[in-house]
Order: C-alpha cells, then sequence, then structure tokens
C-alpha cells in the first residue's frame, strides 16, 4: 500500500494528490457542498458505496507511471531518526478518595439510604459533584416538567448542558435501565474525572516531527475542562476497591472540525472487565461535547454469586495498601491483569480511537499486586507471586513492569495524522509508534522486567521478538495472555501472532547483559494491507529492515545502564547493583475445568450484503455518510446474516443458574481476510481451534479477544453472571467493526431481569426503541437450542419481547 523508499518523485506527486482528492471529498460532505447521490452520479462510488479504484482518487487504481498500484505516499520523517527519544511511560492517574453525602447535606439516619458518593467541588457551580446511582438525566427531566416554561435557558436548568444549552448534562440514559447495578453492594471507593479533549499544543509523535494540530489527535487530560495529553493514561485499579471513571466530553461542538476523521461523541469502554452493561461503553450510549458520562468500575471478581461466596480464599483478594490483603467474592482463577480502556462509538470506533481515545489499566490483586517485595505478613506472602515490578510502594509498582502500546500512524504530507475512511478491509499505518513515539528507547538495569505488550493497532497485526545487537534471538517467559495468567510460564523466543487489542504479558532477564549492551523489539509480520497479514520474516530479516512495509524491524530499543531514575519514586535513583527482587513461580494460577454445557452456539463471521440500513437508508446509531456498503456479516447458529443494528438482538443469554456453561464456536468464512474477535464482558477458556493446532500461549487459556486465522475457527467454554444489560461481541479489527461486523448480545443478569430498551442519543436526550430479538439467538427457541437443556420461560422470536420502557420519547422537549 504505501510506496517504497525510492519511489520517483512524479510516483510520490501522484499518490498525494489521491489522497488530497479523497480527502477533499469528505469534506466536501462534511460541508454539505455535494452528497452521497452526487458521488454515485458522478462515478465515484460503486453501487456498494465503495470508492471506485479511479486513478487520482484510489491507491488501489493503477498508476500512470508504474505497473503497480498508486500506492500512498510514506509519512515525512525529516529530520527524525530511530532510536534518538525516550520511550514515554504512560501517565499515571492519581485517584480522588470518594466521600459519602447525602441529597441535602443532611446527617439524619433517615437520608443514610440515598447517600451518593461526592467526587469533586463542580467547575461550574451546580450540584453534580456527586456520582449517583440514577443518570443526571432524570434530574433534568424532573426539573423541566416541574416548570410552566418548558425553556431550560431561562429557567435556569441546573441539569442542562453547560456547553450547548440543549439537553441534559449527563450522557447516561436515565431510569433504572441504565441505573448503576448493586449500586450498594460496590459503592465507589476512589474516582477520576477526566476530559476527553483535543490534544495540547506542541503533542508530537518525535520531537523533530511537527507539533499535531489540536484536532489531529483526540485524548484525554486531567480534570474537568483539560486539553488532551500524550502519551495515554494508566489507570491503577485494585480488587475490592470499586471506582467511579468521570468522562467529559470536551470536543469541538461541530462534528465536521474533526481533522478529517472521528466522531466527536464517545462511549468509553473498560476492555474487558466485568462491569454492569451501563458502565460496559458499548451499549449504544454516546454522549455529546459538554456533556459528562459516569461509568462506575466495579472491581467485581467474576463467580462471586457462587463460588468462595463468604470471601474466606487469600488467593481471591486485593492489596489493603499496609500489606494485608482485602478478600472478595468470587473465583481467583478468574483474576484479570493486564486491562485497556478506548472509545466505542458504534461506526467510528477505528477512527476514535486512532485518534488516541484510549487508555490501559493495571488492575492488581493479592496474587498479582505489583510489589516484588516480601511483605513479611504470612497471608500476603503466602499468596503473593512477586513478579517483576517494585518495591517502592505496597501495590503498583511501576519501576520493572513497563506498559508497551503498539500501533502503526501514518501522516500527510504536512505531518498530520492522517487516516483514510475509504477503506473497508483495514487501515494500516506507515509510522511504528510505541506509545505513541516513534521508535524509542527504553533504559533498562541489568535485571529482570515485566512487559505488557497492547496490540492498539486498528488493523494490523503484529508478531514480536527480541534481538540482541547481533539479531540472536533473546528468550523470554510468556506469563498472561489478555491480561490473565498462563498455569506455567512459557519460555519462548518469539510471540505468537498478536492479534488487535490481544494483551500479551512477557517477562524479559536482562541480567545476562553488561552496561552498555543493546537489545531490539522487532516486529516480524508483514502486512501490507488491511484484510490480514502477508506473512512472517526471519527474525535476521525482520531485523536488517528486508520489508516493504515500514513497520516490520526494530521498534523499540532496549539500552542497559547502569543506574536510572526511578518512576515510583522520582527522588530515588536505581543501580545496577541493587538485589533483583523479583520471581517467575513455576506455578501462576490454576486450570479452569472445561464442563459439559448447557448448551452450544455458532458464530459465523465473514463478507456479504450487510443490512445496517434501514428501510429508511438509516444507520442505528447513524453511521459515515460517505461509505454507503456495509461488506461484513454475522451468521448465528447458521441463519440469516447480519451487520450492525443496535436496535437487534443477535445473542439472547438467559443464565437459570449460576455457573451455567455454554460452549461457543467462531468460525472464519474465508480465507482472504483474518478477524480478531472480541466478546464484551465475558471470558472464555479456550479450548480449540477445529483441525488446526492451538498455540500453547492459549490452550486452555482464558481471553476475550480470540484471532480467528485465515479461513480458521476457535471453541471456547463461557459462563455470564452478576451483571446484565447490553453488550456486543465484534471483530476488532476496528475497520471491519466499524464496516459493520458487530453483533449485539443481551444478558439477563443482576439488576436486569428484562430486555433493556435501546437508547438512541440525541442531544436533547435519549429516544427509546424496543429491540428485535432474533429466534436463533434466543435459547427458549426449540427450533434452534434443546428445550429440555435450555429451560425457562418463552420469547418472542419477533423481536416483541419483554422490553422495558417500549418506544417514546425521554428527551429534555417534554
Amino acid at each position: 500500500m504505501y510506496l517504497p523508499k525510492d519511489a520517483s518523485k512524479i510516483r510520490q506527486r501522484e499518490a498525494e494528490n489521491a489522497r488530497r482528492n479523497r480527502a477533499e471529498i469528505v469534506k466536501a460532505l462534511a460541508d454539505g457542498q455535494i452528497t452521497k447521490r452526487d458521488l454515485f452520479r458522478l462515478g465515484i462510488f460503486t453501487a456498494g458505496g465503495v470508492l471506485i479504484a479511479k486513478n487520482g482518487l484510489s491507491p488501489f487504481a493503477r498508476s500512470a507511471f508504474a505497473s503497480g498500484p498508486t500506492g500512498v505516499p510514506r509519512t515525512p520523517l525529516g529530520a527524525a531518526t530511530p532510536f534518538s527519544q525516550p520511550l514515554p511511560r504512560l501517565r499515571e492517574q492519581t485517584p480522588i478518595q470518594m466521600t459519602r453525602v447525602t441529597p441535602n447535606g443532611s446527617s439524619n439516619p433517615a437520608d443514610l439510604a440515598a447517600t451518593d458518593p461526592k467526587l469533586h467541588q463542580g467547575d461550574w457551580g451546580q450540584p453534580h459533584e456527586r456520582c449517583k446511582r440514577l443518570s443526571y438525566h432524570d434530574d433534568y427531566t424532573n426539573y423541566q416538567s416541574g416548570q410552566s416554561n418548558k425553556n431550560p435557558s431561562t429557567n435556569g436548568n441546573p441539569y442542562v448542558n453547560p456547553t450547548t444549552g440543549r439537553g441534559p448534562l449527563e450522557g447516561r440514559p436515565p431510569g433504572e435501565a441504565f441505573s448503576h447495578q448493586r449500586w450498594d453492594e460496590f459503592f465507589p471507593k476512589v474516582g477520576y474525572y477526566m476530559s476527553l479533549a483535543q490534544c495540547d499544543d506542541g503533542t508530537k509523535f518525535h520531537p523533530l516531527l511537527p507539533s499535531q494540530n489540536p484536532n489531529s489527535v483526540w485524548c484525554y487530560g486531567t480534570g474537568t475542562n483539560a486539553r488532551g495529553l500524550m502519551p495515554p493514561p494508566l489507570i491503577k485499579l485494585r480488587y475490592g476497591e470499586p471506582v467511579m471513571m468521570r468522562v467529559y466530553n470536551r470536543l469541538p461542538t461541530d462534528q465536521t472540525q474533526n481533522g478529517g476523521f472521528g466522531r466527536n461523541q464517545s462511549q468509553l469502554h473498560f476492555h474487558n472487565m466485568h462491569n454492569g452493561a451501563e458502565s460496559d461503553g458499548a451499549a449504544n450510549v454516546h454522549h455529546f461535547p459538554g456533556t459528562f458520562y459516569d461509568y462506575r468500575w466495579s472491581l467485581t471478581l467474576a463467580r462471586r454469586d457462587y463460588i468462595n461466596t463468604a470471601a474466606t480464599d487469600d488467593r481471591a483478594s486485593g492489596p489493603d495498601g499496609n500489606g494485608g490483603l482485602v478478600n472478595v467474592p468470587g473465583d481467583w482463577k478468574e483474576l484479570v491483569g493486564t486491562m485497556w480502556a478506548h472509545d466505542h462509538r458504534f461506526f467510528f470506533t477505528a477512527e476514535n480511537v486512532y485518534k488516541g481515545n484510549l487508555m490501559m489499566n493495571n488492575v492488581y490483586s493479592g496474587r498479582d499486586r505489583g510489589n516484588e517485595r516480601p511483605l513479611g505478613n504470612a497471608r500476603s506472602d503466602a499468596v503473593g507471586l512477586r513478579l517483576p515490578s517494585g518495591y517502592v510502594h505496597d501495590w503498583g509498582n511501576t519501576d520493572f513492569d513497563v506498559n508497551i502500546i503498539h500501533s502503526d500512524g501514518a501522516t500527510d504530507s504536512n505531518g498530520q495524522y492522517f487516516f483514510d475512511i475509504f477503506t473497508t478491509d483495514g487501515f494500516v499505518g506507515d509510522l511504528p509508534l510505541v506509545n505513541f513515539a516513534y521508535k524509542p528507547v527504553l533504559e533498562v538495569l541489568p535485571r529482570k522486567y515485566r512487559f505488557r505488550i497492547l496490540n492498539a493497532s486498528m488493523s494490523r497485526f503484529i508478531q514480536l521478538a527480541i534481538a540482541d545487537s547481533k539479531a540472536k534471538a533473546v528468550p523470554f517467559q510468556f506469563i498472561a495472555n489478555d491480561g490473565n495468567l498462563v498455569v506455567s510460564p512459557l519460555t519462548l523466543t518469539q510471540l505468537d501472532q498478536q492479534g488487535i487489542a490481544e494483551r500479551y504479558d512477557i517477562v524479559v532477564d536482562f541480567s545476562k547483559y553488561s552496561v552498555g549492551d543493546e537489545l531490539f523489539l522487532v516486529n516480524v509480520l508483514q502486512q501490507t494491507g488491511g484484510n490480514k497479514p502477508d506473512g512472517a520474516l526471519s527474525l535476521a530479516d525482520a531485523f536488517a529492515g528486508k520489508s516493504p512495509d515500514p513497520v516490520v524491524g526494530k521498534n523499540l530499543k532496549f539500552k542497559i545502564v547502569s543506574q536510572l531514575q526511578s518512576v515510583d519514586d522520582p527522588t530515588q535513583t536505581l543501580h545496577a547493583s541493587d538485589p533483583d527482587l523479583s520471581q517467575v513461580p513455576t506455578t501462576l494460577t490454576e486450570q479452569i475445568p472445561i464442563v459439559t454445557p448447557v448448551r452450544t452456539r455458532v458464530v459465523e463471521f465473514g463478507r456479504g450484503n450487510g443490512d445496517s440500513r434501514g428501510a429508511n437508508g438509516q444507520c442505528t446509531p447513524d453511521c459515515s455518510e460517505v461509505v454507503q456498503g456495509f461488506p461484513w456479516i454475522i451468521k448465528v447458529n447458521g441463519q440469516s446474516a447480519h451487520s450492525m443494528n443496535a436496535n437487534r438482538i443477535s445473542e439472547l443469554i438467559r443464565p437459570l443458574k449460576p455457573g451455567e456453561a455454554e460452549h461457543w464456536t467462531y468460525i472464519n468464512s474465508g480465507g482472504g481476510w483474518d478477524h480478531p474477535i472480541h466478546l464484551h464482558f465475558e471470558e472464555g477458556v479456550t479450548m480449540n481451534r477445529g483441525k488446526d493446532s492451538i498455540p500453547a500461549t492459549e490452550k486452555l487459556v482464558r481471553k476475550d479477544v480470540w484471532r480467528l486465522r485465515p479461513s480458521g475457527q476457535v471453541q471456547f467454554q463461557v459462563r455470564f453472571g452478576e451483571y446484565g444489560g447490553s453488550y456486543v461481541n465484534h471483530c476488532h479489527n476496528t475497520v471491519h467493526e466499524d464496516f459493520a461486523l458487530l453483533m449485539r448480545i443481551q444478558v439477563l443478569g443482576g439488576d436486569r431481569t428484562e430486555i433493556t430498551p435501546t437508547p438512541n442519543p440525541t442531544e436533547d436526550g435519549i429516544v427509546w426503541t424496543t429491540p428485535q430479538v432474533l429466534p436463533e439467538g434466543d435459547p427458549n427457541n426449540t427450533k434452534f437450542f434443546n428445550q429440555s437443556v435450555s429451560g425457562g420461560g418463552s420469547s418472542s422470536g419477533s423481536g416483541s419481547s419483554s422490553a422495558s420502557g417500549g418506544s417514546g420519547s425521554s428527551s429534555g422537549k417534554g
């Protein structure tokens, strides 16, 4: 896709002109200068809504000056050279201790049942500094209904969006359907408040690359009205300490002011924490500029309702901050560690995440507490693994525990971040980024380090190895997959292919190297198109840069040093002579058994004619005006194929008793593409890959993203519990997801015993619709499921299910 370095100037101009022409189309559509009908009439789009492969427009058109396609111009690097800047460590966020307050500040015991946690003093001088079980949308509507004049601007409604004067200030929908589930049980103890905003002045991928324009990168800043900062934030969480995350949308109100891509609406998905659907960030609950959304991250350990219910197992615990443990109910074998959060605005996820709307979340437990020092506490030391981390704090040390976000970007000829929204196969960049920095350097001491590696690309698969300066492979230990510890560490010299959103944790021992030695993190997997990788190179060839793919090769340098400044306590200096107190035990966890399932489901992902647009030509929610075709589809249990519609439920999960296990099989219907499939809310124990071999790194390992491989399949065991509501299952090639390889699943559990009505957000409030339930996804339908196994009541396959709320309006207009 990208032109070679030695491409002639005339070919580079040709490719740049084609890219500018595509950008002009986007701008003209956004500004209303042309319509979609104009594009069809002018022969720019096919009947399926795909960009015509025409010279001067498409990168895949035949070049006028060469035998190959036009291609895409490379990112201009100017004077920026590899390995000339330090690796930016993620920005650790400081939690705010939350306090209980009554609605009126009363100390009357009768009011205690209505207590809410106070997050901070609101910047707007209004009473919404509290976080509540019910949304402030209710307060907004109740205030309006009590006024004779319905205009909020004249009635001084304190709950109106202060930026636009339209609709409620909180994006969370009203009523019980989006109340925080099990609120008193997981009452927030600490909180964070962050702004999703235009990037701050001076945001760069390298000191010698241009500063990004404010709308080129959208990312997170700390506070209620902050500019966005890079690198992304790091949120440290621990079991036993529920969290409130308030996100303010500070993006431009004009959605055309986006630098050519991205939508100014957001919903933050905590991938893949065990949260209620109202805080999952993917229940069609995007919110608008000027509003905030309160996500309650409960830190619930899965299976708490029937395993270790009395919280007597010390292994199911979190650090208490003083060397001890806070025990929690649940199955300690389902503890998670390396997680992340990102935007999930349906149909615009790829564009928004690519712009920088993401963060990493490390979850700490009594087992994996982020402290490698023996604590002298019999209970804590008996369960603690003491993996490489550090020892300044009781928990969450990161001196020797490093988060690595691997991604690929691209810029235009002016050095501004660029994304091609016309591709439906996938977007791959030519600029290798680690923590959003171009080919940085990490100084390390000669000792053991843990690296938490996230593939945060939009469509690029990676495959990583570590090599010394002579291109010789360096062995390391693989300890966790998608945040889940493996039973026993695996010694490897190269990781498996890593799909988008997958996380691999490894431990590297640098003690055998001397001060001054250099090692490199090397990507050996070539990918020149968005659909799938081309294949892996040898480590020697990748190290030498023998690939047309600019992201193949050395992307991060490790430099062995004798001393460095502590990250956990910047007043301290760490030395090579300091003792390495860490260990990698031979056993990290125990295997979750595979049991006979109560039912099985088969989900097939592939190509076809998607039906995301309804009879009126609209998507639910609204989608891109540029591309009409939706080439990616999903079939459930062999039935009709569909693409994303937020008002259509493809899988209904109605457990009859706690611990009910299902076996799901994911199938990739073709060999021309690969899909990393993500299941929200729950994780599955990977059982097999059909006729293909299964790598040791995922055999019987819990995961939340499964790379299917071309024409491949995977089967896993999954259980649902603790919470309910509307979740999704989708491809995490985010371009495939947006076009529209995604389906809604509905879980009946927790406080959600009925099907959730579909919220349709507008700037003036929420309009509810009643979802359709596909019969092949309903376990009570005897045509597709064994009634004697599924049991339970009845549900209409036509979609007229028992959704509360029905149709109608809950908007600020009454």
